[in-house]
């Protein structure tokens, strides 16, 4: 009995270490993660979607999301609250699933439902943005982590904060 109770203490001894092993993991990558939002977004290979053109100009702003993700709710109720005045381009929401719509209903963002296009950005994370020229050429993409995260990669500048409501 004693021998039994000697190893079940062990195991739970190397147990501990193990957890703790993968909990410094964790916060290692969290703290990269971190790292990463600071740097300033990174050019991509030159992919071109032409529904994300413009006639005016201006480049195009697409928030990319997923319903069960609630961050990605976060950002789209974030970038609802932008005014056309702070952003310099268009807003666009882009999902596969229609529920995502009601985030930004009766706002200047455009809610686009479609896998299909969704399949052609070809996001790796959510929520993320992806910024497209005025001829439909993307520039750059960026995950979105926090609101600071989104207004930063907007060009939202202090003298021009987004109102909460």
């Amino acid at each position: 009995m004693n021998t039994i109770a000697v190893l079940a203490l062990l195991g739970t001894v190397i147990a501990l270490f193990a957890l703790s092993a993968l909990l410094k993991m964790v916060r290692d990558l969290q703290n990269e993660v971190r790292g990463m939002a600071s740097v300033a977004p990174v050019p991509t290979m030159q992919r071109s979607v032409p529904r994300f053109a413009s006639a005016d100009g201006l480049p195009t702003f697409v928030l990319v999301v997923r319903e069960e993700c609630y961050l990605c709710a976060e950002r789209a109720q974030r970038l609802a609250l932008a005014p056309g005045s702070a952003v310099q381009g268009h807003l666009v929401l882009l999902a596969a699933t229609p529920g995502c719509a009601d985030w930004v209903a009766s706002t200047d963002v455009t809610a686009i439902i479609d896998a299909d296009l969704l399949g052609t950005v070809a996001v790796g994370a959510t929520p993320s943005l992806v910024k497209y020229a005025a001829d439909g050429t993307e520039e750059w993409r960026r995950a979105v982590g926090s609101d600071e995260d989104l207004d930063t990669y907007l060009g939202v500048s202090a003298q021009e904060p987004i109102e909460v409501r």
